[in-house]
């Protein structure tokens, strides 16, 4: 299955970390830390971060901010800015002990859930238009210490999904999305 064809179903990505199942190049261990031959296991326990997400769909950024209460339970805060859009969200995450491994390289998989607020401010056809509306997003994705640059470095991607409509004239701002982030945890 090429990436083409696979980022255009965010929906298979999200049961395919979900469930676990594989495909060419990538198998599901345990988390069984004491007995995996696998290298950068990880753990997010009473750990904090800052870091920045990228929606590679809606083409914004922004900064975030999370913390984890235990190591399969946090909270992030992120702000987006995507071309008139400005997002507030605030969203639970779970973090599974399975591993995604990867050519040696373990990643955890987590689903998020949470609450966000979009603003737009938009002008057509010589009319000003404001908009806000406010909704639940939900997310599936996989994270990695990045140790081999940075012992506190983490990438993640994940798919999310998100149930608002700003009703602007040309709004171009889509419910199914892929983001990248970089974060320090410490």
């Amino acid at each position: 299955m090429n990436s083409k064809v696979l980022f255009q179903r965010p929906a298979l990505v999200a049961i395919i970390l979900v469930l676990g199942l594989s495909f060419p190049g990538l198998a599901f261990a345990q988390a069984n830390y004491g007995q995996q031959s696998v290298h950068h296991v990880f753990s997010v326990d009473g750990r904090f971060g800052l870091g920045g997400i990228v929606n590679s769909v809606n083409y914004g950024t922004g900064p975030t901010a999370e913390y984890w209460f235990t190591e399969h339970v946090g909270v992030m805060c992120t702000l987006g800015v995507t071309g008139d859009f400005k997002t507030t969200a605030l969203r639970g995450q779970y973090l599974f002990n399975s591993l995604v491994v990867m050519s040696s390289f373990a990643m955890r998989p987590y689903l998020g859930a949470g609450y966000a607020h979009v603003e737009a401010d938009r002008t057509s056809g010589g009319i000003q238009f404001e908009a806000e509306e406010d909704g639940f997003e939900g997310y599936a994705g996989i994270m990695h210490n990045a140790r081999w640059l940075h012992k506190n470095l983490f990438f993640r991607g994940e798919i999310g999904i998100s149930a608002y409509d700003m009703a602007l004239p040309d709004d171009d701002l889509e419910n199914v999305t892929a983001n990248f982030g970089v974060l320090l945890l410490f």
